[in-house]
C-alpha cells in the first residue's frame, strides 16, 4: 500500500480532524423539538421492542453505524471494530467511501474487514454519485454488501482544495439504481437535503434516502482545515439541520423510506428522529469518537447504557415499538414552525 498517496493521506487526515473538531454538543436542532410524556403509558417495560426492519434485515436496534472510513491502516482498525460491534449489537454497518479502492486495489483489506468480522450481518458498501454501475458492483462484491450507499458531497468537494468541480450525477445515480441487485440508499454527508433534492431523487427511482443533516461532523470545517489557500467554513451556512431535513421529508413519507443521521448524540435524538419520520438513525462521529478516545470495551459499555436509555424514553412516551413512537405528541419550537411555514410544508396532516 503506497505510504504517501494523497488520497490515502486524506483519509488519515479526515480521521484526525473529525476527532479534533468533535464536540458533545450537536447543532442538529433536536433541542427545538419536544416530546410529551404519557402519565398513563399503559405498557409493561419488559415488552418494549427496539427492533426495526432495515431493508429486510431484522435489526435489534433503530440505529446503524453510518459511513465512516476505509482506505488506510488506521481505518482498517476502526472498520474492524465497527464490524465486530455491529455484529454484537445486531445492527447494520457501512463502509466509508470506496473510491480509494477503485484506484488503489491494495486498500481492499481495510474494507473487507467489515464482512470478515460480521459474516452474517448487514453490511453496506459506499460509493460516490459519479461511480459507474460497474464500479458500484465492484464495491458491492468486495464486501458482499446487502445494500449500497451513494453519497452526495458537493459542499465537501467545493471546500476540498483537490475536490471535484463537476456535479452532473442524476443520470448516473439512476443507472446505478437500475443495474445493481441490492437496495440503494442515497445519502448526504452532513449538509442535509431539501424537498427539492428529494423530489429529484424520487423521480429517478430512488426509494431510500439518508438525509444526513447538519449538526455533527462538519466537512466544510474539516476540508477548510486542509485547504491552505481558502477558508470555506462558511459553506455550512447553506446546510439544513437534521431536524430541518426531516421536516423536508414530510411530503414524501408515505412514498419513500427515510433514514436520519447527522449530529446524533443522545438516545433522545434517536427517538425524536424516529418520531419525525426516520425508520432508523445513523451514527458516525459519536461511535468513532468513542473508539478513538476510549477502548473497544468502554465503547461497548457506552452503547449498553444507550440502549437502556432508549427503553426508558419509550416507556415515558408510552411506546412499546417503533410504530408507536410516531404517535407521540410533539411540540416544535417557533423557529421550526417558521421554517416549515416558509418552506410551505405542513407539520401536521
Amino acid at each position: 500500500m503506497p505510504k504517501q498517496d494523497k488520497q490515502i493521506q486524506r483519509k488519515v487526515e479526515h480521521l484526525f480532524l473529525a476527532e479534533k473538531y468533535y464536540t458533545d454538543e450537536a447543532f442538529a436542532d433536536f433541542d427545538n423539538v419536544r416530546l410529551l410524556h404519557a402519565a398513563l403509558p399503559e405498557l409493561n417495560y419488559k415488552d418494549i421492542d427496539l427492533s426495526v426492519d432495515f431493508l429486510g434485515f431484522n435489526a435489534s436496534l433503530p440505529i446503524y453505524f453510518n459511513a465512516i472510513t476505509g482506505g488506510s491502516r488506521q481505518s482498517n482498525r476502526f472498520n474492524s471494530e465497527l464490524a465486530k460491534m455491529a455484529k454484537e449489537l445486531n445492527i447494520p454497518v457501512s463502509s466509508g467511501s470506496m473510491g480509494v479502492y477503485f484506484r488503489i486495489p491494495e486498500t481492499a483489506d481495510s474494507f473487507k474487514v467489515l464482512r470478515e468480522n460480521n459474516p452474517d450481518g448487514f453490511v453496506m458498501a459506499n460509493t460516490s454519485a459519479k461511480a459507474t454501475p460497474e464500479l458500484a458492483k465492484k464495491a458491492i462484491d468486495l464486501v458482499s454488501a446487502n445494500a449500497l450507499q451513494i453519497h452526495l458531497n458537493v459542499t465537501q468537494e467545493l471546500a476540498m482544495p483537490e475536490g471535484d468541480r463537476e456535479f452532473v450525477c442524476l443520470k448516473n445515480i439512476e443507472s446505478i439504481v437500475k443495474n445493481v441487485n441490492v437496495p440503494v440508499i442515497v445519502k448526504e454527508v452532513g449538509f442535509g437535503m431539501s424537498k427539492d433534492t428529494i423530489e429529484q431523487l424520487k423521480n429517478i427511482g430512488v426509494q431510500n434516502i439518508d438525509i444526513s443533516g447538519f449538526g455533527g461532523t462538519d466537512f466544510a470545517q474539516i476540508e477548510s482545515a486542509r485547504n491552505h489557500e481558502l477558508d470555506l467554513t462558511y459553506l455550512d451556512q447553506f446546510s439544513l439541520s437534521t431536524v430541518e431535513s426531516l421536516i423536508e421529508t414530510k411530503p414524501f413519507q408515505n412514498e419513500l423510506n427515510f433514514f436520519a443521521s447527522g449530529g446524533i448524540r443522545t438516545p433522545m435524538d434517536v427517538i425524536k428522529a424516529i418520531r419525525l419520520g426516520a425508520t432508523s438513525v445513523g451514527m458516525s462521529g459519536l461511535v468513532l469518537h468513542h473508539l478513538q478516545k476510549y477502548s473497544y470495551e468502554e465503547t461497548h459499555l457506552f452503547f449498553e447504557s444507550f440502549i437502556a436509555q432508549l427503553k426508558v424514553i419509550m416507556a415515558n412516551i408510552g411506546a412499546t415499538n417503533m410504530t408507536e413512537i410516531k404517535k407521540a405528541p410533539i411540540i416544535y419550537d417557533e423557529s421550526l414552525v417558521n421554517y416549515a411555514k416558509q418552506r410551505q410544508i405542513k407539520l401536521f396532516s
